[in-house]
């Protein structure tokens, strides 16, 4: 078996270096062929890691036409046989879309009631010697209603992109999509995949309020411990506002980005200019009576809230840190919870489908993620769970596929780096570092 690992592509934002998307027409980029020469040909699987369509930064007329061009040219360039597609938080939409078409869509088509999302859809690839369940299945649902191998999370709609509009002519690309953890065992390895967004505040605090706010009401098993088809389903409003809302928010859209630019580049007075203009519509909207004492009262202590929650939010956002290219995110306590939290759900979840599958995957002791833009290369001994000093939390070790976007610093442009994780049966596992020197980030070759 033969597979390759990568993400954090971002299709569709102009800083992409896989595709370019300076003009009109997006092109292959100036890192593909650094991609084409480690990934290798013909691989039994390309495992696109999340954020691979960026659908939060993006219009849909953007993002589709950029991947269209990524995906004719791995198919092309016969890099694998099948692609599995683990979506991440910038493309959140996406898996949103394909359980809509499955639980939907198909199902009206054929007649039939439909069905509710089933929200996680755990994936496996097995390539231990001797094993009778030896490939890649799914597990849809975590029942035993329908056989793993004939999983409806195939030849959906995405299929076709490396189609020609005009006839359909071209070879359509098979797709298959599980969310939010792929499994992968081997005689040596136990090892989690994830995108990494769930590590990050943001992406599940409706989860966490939820668990404070309503604990006796949750209709759930353990408000403690929640099961990773909980925590998608919690977070779900969220995750998918903020995947989609920006992109396709037309005029506002270019206004929003503004606001997230000056974010993260720490630009205080244009964040105040932004929140005066808020204010200032605020007020617009609810006028008040000058003659009014009571509505006078009010307006007077909106006013006085309003300048109090501006000063605190420009407060924080001069302290914020973006969570990409950041080395220490995952040196923060609340960072480290959130992974032992999410770990210990993922191994319950790989309990029950070896229950209700008759397998024997043991738990992880690697996890390979994204998210962060920050590489960190198969073998590095610096990121590991050994001092989080969290009880129960086994040591494992953390690699990071990095990101393949340009880095705006004023003028300047570089591109952080990027992990090519391989696997070849009887090889094990690599990784092969692309822009960067790992030197340069003190990480063992």
């Amino acid at each position: 078996m033969r597979f390759v690992i990568i993400s954090d592509t971002h299709f569709g934002d102009r800083e992409g270096t896989l595709v370019s998307c300076k003009g009109d027409v997006p092109e292959i980029g100036p890192r593909y062929d650094e991609f084409k020469e480690r990934a290798g040909e013909r691989n039994d699987y390309l495992i696109l890691l999340g954020d691979i369509l960026d659908f939060s930064i993006e219009n849909y007329n953007d993002v589709y036409p950029a991947a269209r061009v990524f995906f004719r040219q791995i198919q092309k360039d016969k890099i694998a046989r099948k692609v599995i597609y683990v979506p991440g938080n910038h493309d959140f939409d996406l898996w949103d879309t394909i359980e809509y078409e499955v639980n939907v869509i198909c199902q009206i088509k054929e007649g039939d009631d439909v069905s509710p999302f089933r929200m996680s859809v755990p994936g496996v690839i097995d390539d231990r010697f001797g094993s009778l369940d030896q490939g890649f299945k799914l597990y849809p649902g975590l029942t035993k209603k329908r056989d793993p191998e004939e999983s409806s999370y195939d030849g959906l709609f995405l299929d076709s992109i490396t189609t020609s509009a005009k006839g359909h002519q071209g070879k359509p690309t098979k797709f298959i999509f599980t969310y939010p953890n792929l499994y992968i065992v081997t005689d040596e390895e136990s090892i989690l995949i994830t995108h990494g967004h769930y590590l990050e505040l943001y992406w599940e605090v409706l989860g966490e309020i939820a668990r404070l706010a309503f604990r006796d009401k949750l209709n759930i098993a353990n408000p403690d411990s929640l099961a990773i088809k909980e925590m998608v389903s919690m977070n779900f409003p969220l995750c998918q506002l903020a995947c989609s809302g920006v992109g396709q928010a037309g005029p506002l859209t270019d206004v929003v980005q503004k606001v997230q630019r000056s974010v993260k580049d720490r630009k205080p007075d244009d964040i105040k200019d932004f929140l005066n203009r808020l204010d200032d519509a605020i007020d617009t909207l609810t006028s008040y009576r000058w003659w009014h004492p009571m509505e006078v009262g009010r307006e007077v202590a909106r006013d006085a809230a309003s300048g109090v929650a501006k000063w605190l939010l420009k407060r924080q956002l001069g302290k914020y840190k973006d969570t990409r290219y950041n080395k220490e995110f995952m040196e923060k306590k609340e960072v480290q919870r959130r992974f032992a939290d999410y770990f210990k759900t993922s191994c319950r979840e790989i309990r029950t489908i070896n229950e209700k599958f008759d397998q024997a995957i043991p738990d992880p002791h690697i996890v390979i993620f994204g998210h962060t833009h920050d590489p960190v290369p198969w073998g590095a001994s610096t990121l590991n769970t050994e001092n989080f000093g969290i009880p129960g939390l086994p040591k494992v070790m953390l690699y990071n596929t990095g990101g393949w976007l340009n880095r705006r610093k004023g003028d300047e442009v570089e591109f952080c780096g990027a992990e090519v994780f391989t696997y070849r049966t009887g090889e094990g596992f690599k990784s092969y570092p692309i822009g960067y020197e790992r030197a340069e980030v003190g990480r063992p070759d």
